[in-house]
Order: structure tokens, then sequence, then C-alpha cells
């Protein structure tokens, strides 16, 4: 398995489709603090929403990487497909850590925040990011060509459940019901707290228990609908 995921991420690496989404997300993280200070966690909630709509593209990019034919014979040497697919996977989850990461040091780096920072600022930034990342990746992967035939319709799949997802957070609260929508918007509220916050319980950060949870159950989803398909 190591070795499948290396080749993986060396493949894609070599591949370059990686440059824009990573252009654009270097820009917002630039432009977004090119003026301070900033708050804290808004500036964290604006780059984590960010980051769920690039790391989309992340995915579908590192998942179409080989071409065709080369993906049957990488198939072959991975002897069981749900191998070469988690592979996938991994790469996708940790490059998602890996933006998540820079997201969240990079203005502390910079120091672009107007208040002194805290554990729970960054323990909650990183929470925010990599989860709605990993959301993404769960949600985006279903619309990759191993489950639909057209690259246009994995674009305008992965383009409609996103906004799907972002609009969800308006919408009216019906019970149980919202627990059908990408849960989005509890780490929007889960940001939402003042900076000035610096004492979190702990059952408050495993509210993101969800978020990944969701993403997890799309995955699953994933493997389940390959496996019919490739009877």
């Amino acid at each position: 398995m190591n070795a499948l995921i290396r080749y993986h991420f060396t493949h894609y690496l070599r591949s370059f489709t990686y440059i824009p989404p990573l252009t654009i997300l270097i820009f917002t993280l630039m432009l977004n603090y090119t003026y301070t200070p900033n708050p804290i966690y808004d500036s964290y909630s604006f780059t984590s929403l960010a980051l769920f709509f690039m790391m989309s593209w992340f995915t579908v990019t590192v998942f179409h990487s080989e071409d065709a034919a080369q993906k049957e014979i990488t198939l072959l040497h991975a002897r069981r497909p749900w191998k070469y697919h988690l592979a996938l996977y991994i790469v996708c989850v940790i490059m998602a850590f890996l933006f998540s990461l820079v997201s969240v040091l990079y203005p502390i780096v910079w120091q672009a925040f107007g208040s002194e920072i805290y554990p729970s600022h960054v323990i909650l930034g990183l929470l925010s990011h990599f989860s709605l990342a990993f959301l993404s990746i769960g949600l985006s992967a279903i619309f990759t060509r191993e489950l639909v035939g057209h690259s246009l319709n994995t674009w305008w799949g992965v383009l409609s459940i996103l906004i799907l997802s972002l609009a969800a957070t308006s919408f009216p609260d019906v019970g149980w019901l919202n627990l059908l929508y990408p849960p989005v918007g509890t780490s929007l509220t889960m940001m939402s707290i003042g900076d000035g916050v610096t004492v979190i319980p702990y059952r408050y950060y495993w509210q993101y228990g969800w978020i990944l949870l969701y993403g997890f159950l799309f995955i699953g989803l994933y493997f389940v609908r390959m496996k019919k398909k490739r009877r």
C-alpha cells in the first residue's frame, strides 16, 4: 500500500494538474491577509471555505491524474481495485492536512492577527480547515470517472454538490432532516465565537466529528457503488 501511495503522489506531482487550484489557494491566503490586523476565527472561517472548494478540484485531479490505459495497468499491479482507490483517498487526505496546516500557520507566521494567539485558536482553525477539506474529498470523489461516465458531468456534479452544501447553511431548521445536508454550517457556527474565547470545553471540539463522519459515509458510498459497478 505504501508503494502505491508513493506512486500516486509522485505521478500526481508530475502531472502538474495541481498548479491551478494551488495557485488560487495561495492567492486567496495572501489576499485575505493583505491588510492587517485580522480577526482570527472569521479569517479561519473564510479560508476553510476556500479550502473546501479548492479541495474538490484537487480531489478530481488526483483521481483523474492517470489516463485510462495507465490506470488499467496500475490496477493490475495493485491486484485489488479497492487498494488502488484507497491509495488515492489517502493521497487526498494527506494533501488536505498539509493545506490545512499551511492555512492555519500562514497568518500566524506573518503576524496577520490583531490579538494574541492561543492554542484553542490553532486547534479550532485546524479542525475547521481539515474537516471541511475532508468533507470535500468525500463529496467530490463520488463524481469522479469511476462512477460518472462523462468528465463534464464530473465537474457539474462536484460544483452542484458544493454549492448545495454551502446553500444548506441558510436553510430553515427542519429538525432531523437537517442531518441530510452536508454539515458545512456546523463549522461556520463553531467559528462564529468571539476571538476572546480562549478556554473551550472538550465536548465543543467533538462537534467536528459529525463533519468527518459525513465525509466517511460518502467515502463508504463510493466503494459500495464502485463494487456494484465492477460486477
